[in-house]
């Protein structure tokens, strides 16, 4: 299966789904091109899905009815991520082209909210 990775998608994520042929946005030199006029592009290269952690491409409607699958990250940091990876890999073998998923890899949360939280 051919992947494309949203900008805010790590490229560390390819390297833990074997047997995909994973590319990010920045090599595919499409780096900083905005939502309705990358996922054009991602269809005409025949990509099979986007994983992507942008929830305002769901809300602002972009999304379906696309030639690709779609994978919505709920987290983009590593750390939170990595643990979770097997998530996407399963996703990504689940999945039928045109369909939109969320995968739950975790939530990032910044330190000093949980510093606050610990404190109570």
């Amino acid at each position: 299966m051919r992947v494309a990775l949203d900008e805010g998608v790590l490229e560390a994520i390819g390297g833990h789904l074997p047997g995909h042929d994973v590319h990010g946005v920045r090599q595919l030199g499409l780096k900083g091109v905005k939502n309705g006029r990358l996922l054009a592009a991602i269809a005409d290269r025949a990509f099979d899905a986007f994983i992507t952690n942008d929830k305002r491409m769901e809300a602002e409607g972009q999304l379906s009815g696309r030639p690709f699958a779609i994978l919505i990250l709920s987290a983009t940091n590593w750390p939170v991520i990595e643990p979770h990876v097997y998530r996407i890999a399963r996703a990504l073998d689940e999945i039928k082209p045109g369909e939109v998923t969320r995968v739950d890899v975790g939530r990032f949360v910044p330190r000093k909210i949980r510093a606050r939280s610990q404190e109570r």
